[in-house]
């Protein structure tokens, strides 16, 4: 009995392993609309590495930016790790509303997911602030995410 239930658990593990859908891909591989995002808003940034995981394109970014894109090629994630987050991708009110309500922080890392923008800031040292930011699909604020 202990026996058929190690291989029950061995099984159900291996097929967990086996399922798992990290690949890692080369740059050339993402959708042409992803190569055209990093080489406008991250241009002569090289690419690290690039791995397709659930529907998901990770980029990650020599200068340690991550970057994840969906099939389509469409953004989902910036993160700048402390760093400005380019802007022109995203409404342009969320930058205003940042320098308008946020003194002395700046945007490093934004989210667009369920037509709604999650907002992380840092401050000028990059360090995080504790709640995100949340604003509708047109820029406008909504709340905080804590």
């Amino acid at each position: 009995m202990k026996k058929i239930f190690l291989l029950l658990i061995s099984l159900v593990a291996l097929s967990a392993f086996v399922s798992c859908d990290d690949k890692p891909v080369t740059g050339d591989k993402l959708p042409s609309k992803a190569k055209a995002f990093l080489n406008t808003y991250f241009p002569g940034i090289d690419i690290l590495s690039v791995i397709k995981d659930d529907g998901i394109y990770d980029v990650n970014l020599v200068d340690g930016t991550d970057v994840d894109f969906r099939l389509n090629g469409n953004w989902k994630k910036v993160d700048c790790h402390g760093r400005h987050v380019p802007t022109g991708f995203f409404p342009a009110n969320i930058d205003t509303y940042v320098a308008a309500n946020c003194p002395g922080q700046h945007i490093e890392e934004i989210e667009f997911e369920n037509n709604r923008y999650k907002v992380g800031l840092s401050d000028e040292y990059g360090w995080e602030t504790d709640d995100d930011l949340l604003f509708d699909k047109n820029g406008n604020f909504i709340g905080f995410d804590d």
